[in-house]
């Protein structure tokens, strides 16, 4: 028998939750209260606002990165963050010499969603999103995601159009190739558009946001290290295309004792400069070649895959599994595992950047074991972190 509750009692029980959860998380700190009382919190609004005014403010959202992203160029965060101290909307302007009106208008919507505070009329102090926006990786995020991402999704309803509502199905034949009316992929259109490939790359610097670091709850001591040996092959740890090399300087500064090697593959213009302070080695890379590092105890992928429609990711791993010692090698791969019921919004829409930007995925854990089962792997376990985030899969060679 299904029981139908009112909207009273609907509220009801969200404040109590909401009341408890916070509680919680007012006493002990606890990440998963206040995931709770986040999401009791989000359901309230969504049970006190009515349906069309809903809508109107999806409709409007736009604006408000919009409005952010104005704000960058208009140094309103970094100024406010560095003058910490209350500034009236006419010493704001003149950072840029620009129309008072139009400062003014962009920051009532900044006040209104909270990225700075409206002190008194037309004067403005920074709060904890101003000074968020402030650092390199927020303003990288919004820069890639609004000056690249934007047009895409602009033109993305089209592409599906005219595609008759199939998913893409080419790296270079997606939403942006035709937003940007381009061949390219998005990693080949970076190098005549260097800047937001500087974004980009500062952009996923950042994009663990407040994750746990892998290295902090993943057992690697156990299941990693422990099985090393000397004799088998002198690395350790292959970061394949792993960026600037922030993984393996956490994974450094955790096990500063493990023995063996530590290799940085990537692109010759993504490798960071010489650094006396790691024992991190550099080598250019590509990954749609074979691997040159052969018999490692770890292989470990973050955001990668996700990168690429699956067959391009089946000629990844297979390149990897031919470089892997059967029995002794081990695959790590940090993504996000999609459950099949009630996804994350942040991952689901992240799963729509993929496509939009590279005609990829996040995958569900089905998708993630046959698509590893059809390059030759063998699925060892998933792992999840204690609290929300990207996962862990190890495999191993079959």
């Amino acid at each position: 028998m299904i029981t139908y509750v009112s909207d009273t009692q609907h509220i009801d029980r969200l404040i109590d939750t909401l009341r408890q959860a916070a509680d919680g998380f007012k006493h002990d700190k606890s990440e998963k209260d206040r995931v709770i009382a986040l999401k009791a919190a989000q359901d309230l609004v969504g049970a006190l606002q009515k349906p069309r005014d809903a809508v109107i403010q999806l409709s409007y959202s736009p604006t408000q990165i919009l409005c952010v992203r104005i704000g960058i160029d208009l140094d309103v965060f970094t100024t406010l963050t560095n003058r910490n101290v209350p500034l009236a909307i006419e010493e704001l302007a003149a950072v840029k010499n620009a129309d008072l009106m139009l400062t003014e208008r962009v920051l009532r919507v900044l006040a209104g969603i909270g990225y700075v505070v409206e002190h008194d009329i037309r004067i403005y102090a920074a709060n904890t999103m101003t000074r968020q926006m402030s650092t390199r990786e927020s303003d990288a995020t919004v820069k890639f995601l609004f000056d690249v991402g934007m047009p895409s999704l602009a033109k993305t309803p089209e592409y599906f159009r005219q595609a008759s509502f199939q998913s893409p199905a080419e790296t270079n034949n997606g939403p942006f190739q035709y937003g940007e009316k381009t061949e390219k992929s998005l990693w080949e259109w970076f190098a005549q558009c260097p800047e937001s490939g500087k974004d980009f790359d500062t952009y996923m610097e950042g994009n663990r946001g407040d994750n746990l670091n892998w290295v902090d709850w993943f057992p690697v001591q156990e299941r990693l290290i422990d099985g090393y040996e000397a004799s088998e092959g002198d690395v350790l740890l292959v970061d394949v295309a792993g960026g600037r090399g922030h993984e393996l300087a956490a994974f450094q500064a955790k096990f500063p004792n493990a023995l063996g090697r530590l290799i940085l593959e990537d692109q010759p213009g993504v490798l960071p400069g010489n650094d006396s302070g790691r024992k991190i080695e550099s080598l250019s890379f590509d990954l749609f070649k074979p691997q040159p590092i052969q018999d490692a105890r770890i292989y470990y992928m973050k955001f990668i895959l996700h990168d690429w429609a699956d067959a391009q990711c089946h000629e990844i791993l297979q390149h990897l599994r031919a470089a892997m010692k059967k029995g002794y090698s081990k695959l790590i791969i940090e993504e996000f595992i999609l459950p099949d019921k009630g996804a994350p919004l942040a991952q689901t829409m992240l799963d729509w950047q993929m496509m939009v930007f590279c005609s990829s995925m996040e995958r569900t854990r089905d998708h993630w074991e046959k698509l590893l089962t059809s390059a030759g792997f063998q699925m060892v376990k998933f792992w999840f972190p204690p609290r929300q985030g990207q996962g862990i899969i190890e495999a191993e060679v079959a």
